[in-house]
C-alpha cells in the first residue's frame, strides 16, 4: 500500500526539481498589488504592550554605566524587590579582571558577546553559568575580545 504522505527527502527532491524546471513568473501589477494589500490588512503579530506599571524597557543607549574595576563596568537594567534580585549588564574590556568574590545570594550569568573565564570555567557567547548562594568563585577574566554578560544577582550582593 502506498502512503499518501511524502517523506522530507521526497519533498526536498521535488522542491529541487521544481526549482530546476519551472521558470519564475512575475505577477501582473494588479495581482501583486492585491497580494500586498491583503498582507497589509492581515495582522502580522500581536503588537500590544503591557502598560508602564506592568513592564520596563531600557534601550541600548539608555541607563548609566558605572565603573566597578579597571576596564569593568556595569549598567543596572532592573531591580525586582519581590524576587530580591537585580539584573544588569557587566562589560569587561579585553583582558580586564573583576576580582574574585563571594556570593550571599545566587548569581546567574549569560554571555551576550565575547568570552571570559569565571574562576576555572571558560565561557563563550551563548553560554550560561549559575552559582548558588554562599558560593565563591575566582576572578572573572575577559578574553582578548572582551566580554558582555547579562547577570541576575541577589540584592544582598549589590548592597
Amino acid at each position: 500500500m502506498l502512503s499518501d504522505v511524502l517523506s522530507a527527502e521526497e519533498l526536498a527532491v521535488l522542491d529541487a526539481l521544481a526549482k530546476e524546471t519551472i521558470a519564475p513568473v512575475v505577477p501582473p501589477p494588479h495581482v501583486r498589488a492585491q497580494v500586498l494589500a491583503q498582507i497589509a490588512r492581515t495582522p502580522q503579530l500581536d503588537e500590544r504592550v503591557p502598560g508602564p506599571d506592568e513592564s520596563r524597557t531600557v534601550r541600548a543607549d539608555e541607563g548609566r554605566w558605572v565603573d566597578v574595576a579597571p576596564g569593568v563596568r556595569t549598567k543596572k537594567l532592573t531591580k525586582d524587590a519581590r524576587r530580591n534580585t537585580m539584573t544588569c549588564l557587566l562589560e569587561l574590556a579585553p583582558q580586564s579582571i573583576l576580582p574574585a568574590h563571594d556570593h550571599k545570594g545566587a548569581e546567574e550569568s549569560y554571555v551576550v558577546r565575547g568570552s571570559c573565564h569565571i574562576g576555572g570555567v571558560a565561557l563563550a557567547a551563548g553560554d550560561f553559568h549559575q552559582v548558588d548562594a554562599g558560593s565563591h568563585h575566582g576572578d572573572v577574566v575577559a578574553s582578548a575580545d572582551g566580554c558582555l554578560l547579562l547577570i541576575t544577582v541577589d540584592l544582598a550582593d549589590v548592597a
